[in-house]
């Protein structure tokens, strides 16, 4: 099983090995640990607490129905100026998309000197739901797949060909965006265990792989089918999309400016895979911190000792099954909360309750990130300034900035212990103002409201402990309660 920590002798040997192997980067690297001032629990307990009064002021203060969605946007017409810069940022991301397979395949083999590798997991994968989260979904826009299949499309189009290239085959209802679940597990199976993931090569190859898969699926079931049951990066950016403050507007010549999570409460999802997409997201952040975790390390051993023959030396074994066990257990504490929801309002099945729900987790999503990834994200994301100049590795220096290096002294380990924190308090609290809301409007009146709101908040409260508890153990030095003698 590989670590998530970098060696304590180094901070510039632990930089460099995780910008070797980016896709098994612990967010949070240092060579130091933050000595906690007060013991562990003090914290773990006390953001259990915010979470649980962030509850009862809303219960206490929100108890009149709120306004349905058109009185909280606002609209912003900008002409003409949305399509030109969509077909800029189509170019632009097809563009780095064959950068990548060309780096990949042609480039400095060291990840270290490649661009492709910096450019996918730190930038795309790290860097862009955060913007997405925060911003807006730009991702429809940037899309190099969707692109591709566009221009294909229009060129058979004109071509004389009716049906351009799409076979107009249909979707199989029964699957769902159960394939988009799939889909990011296996991604994120990729990313923290697969050891070449980072890899130059087997990154472009991978790059190529994808592309021929979906834009082929795109072929079979149509562009809207196939982006929102199976292309999982549309999926992921989409759901993330809703909580941003900015979407476009249905014609593509404006734009709409509403509250943070607005989106996450209007439309919810009309089905139970991508309930368990989001729970997926959650439990994805998560197991990626429980590897860098001294207990899944004792486990290992644990299990290698009495088991040789199940767990192997790398741990895919132990990874894969961990990586799905964690999903399940999410997905069954999420079920388990909606059942007990359905029995005390009694007037909707457990089903309805999950997909009601399900959204408002998506703040939390979104706190997971930042506290796991934005420290990662600021010290090694500045690999793109020297790559921007010689993106193959082959001692070019385009934009003079070949020879900048990065600071790695940028972020200490206390300020990453509070930033993280404080997201994940924050992001628990934003769910639950979110859950109360939609309960308002779901059940009209405040009693019931507060009542459907119950489970949800303990279970809130719980991952707070839990995803605190996971971020602390490589990342504090954990203070031992004073013994009186």
């Amino acid at each position: 099983m590989r670590t998530r920590r970098a060696p304590s002798r180094n901070v510039a040997l632990a930089a460099l090995l995780l910008l070797i192997q980016p896709a098994a980067a612990w967010a949070h690297v240092f060579a130091e640990r933050y000595d906690l001032p007060a013991p562990l629990g003090y914290f773990v307990v006390g953001a259990a607490a915010a979470v649980a009064l962030s509850f009862v002021v809303a219960a206490v203060f929100m108890r009149g129905m709120p306004r349905e969605s058109p009185a909280k946007e606002f609209v912003v017409p900008l002409g003409p100026v949305l399509q030109p810069l969509r077909a800029v940022c189509r170019v632009i991301s097809v563009v780095l998309l064959c950068m990548v397979v060309v780096a990949g395949l042609f480039g400095n083999r060291n990840p270290e000197m490649n661009f492709a590798p910096v450019l996918v997991w730190i930038v795309w994968w790290v860097g862009l739901p955060l913007v997405v989260a925060c911003v807006g979904n730009i991702w429809s826009a940037l899309d190099p797949w969707r692109a591709v299949f566009e221009w294909t499309d229009k060129a058979a189009r004109r071509l004389g060909f009716a049906n351009g290239i799409s076979l107009n085959l249909a979707y199989p209802l029964w699957l769902g965006a159960w394939p988009a679940v799939f889909l990011l597990l296996l991604f994120v199976w990729i990313e923290v265990l697969y050891p070449h993931a980072a890899v130059p090569a087997h990154l472009a190859t991978m790059v190529l792989a994808w592309t021929a898969f979906t834009v082929l699926g795109m072929m079979c079931f149509g562009l809207d089918a196939w982006r929102r049951n199976v292309d999982v990066f549309a999926v992921y950016f989409t759901t993330l999309g809703r909580f941003a403050p900015i979407d476009p507007g249905p014609e593509g010549r404006r734009v709409v400016l509403r509250p943070l999570g607005h989106g996450l409460i209007t439309s919810p999802v009309d089905s139970f895979a991508m309930a368990g997409f989001v729970i997926a997201m959650l439990a994805t952040v998560l197991f990626d911190g429980l590897l860098g975790t001294q207990a899944l390390a004792i486990i290992h051993r644990a299990l290698a000792t009495s088991l040789p023959g199940f767990v192997d030396e790398r741990g895919y074994v132990l990874g894969t099954v961990g990586l799905i066990c964690v999903w399940l257990l999410f997905l069954g504490a999420y079920l388990v909360s909606c059942l007990v929801t359905a029995r005390l309002v009694r007037d909707r099945p457990v089903a309805a309750i999950a997909r009601m729900f399900a959204l408002t987790l998506v703040p939390i999503a979104i706190a997971y990130n930042v506290a796991h990834y934005f420290s990662y994200l600021l010290v090694q994301g500045q690999m793109v300034i020297p790559l921007l100049s010689d993106p193959l590795g082959l001692k070019w220096n385009l934009l003079g900035t070949a020879q900048y290096q990065p600071d790695i002294g940028l972020l200490d380990a206390r300020f990453t212990w509070y930033l993280a924190i404080s997201s994940i308090v924050i992001g628990h609290v934003i769910s639950i103002w979110l859950a109360h809301r939609l309960a308002l409007l779901e059940f009209r009146t405040s009693r019931q409201a507060v009542i459907a709101s119950v489970p949800m908040t303990v279970l809130m409260m719980t991952y707070t402990a839990v995803s605190l508890l996971v971020i602390a153990d490589p990342l504090v030095q954990i203070t031992q309660p004073a013994v009186s003698s």
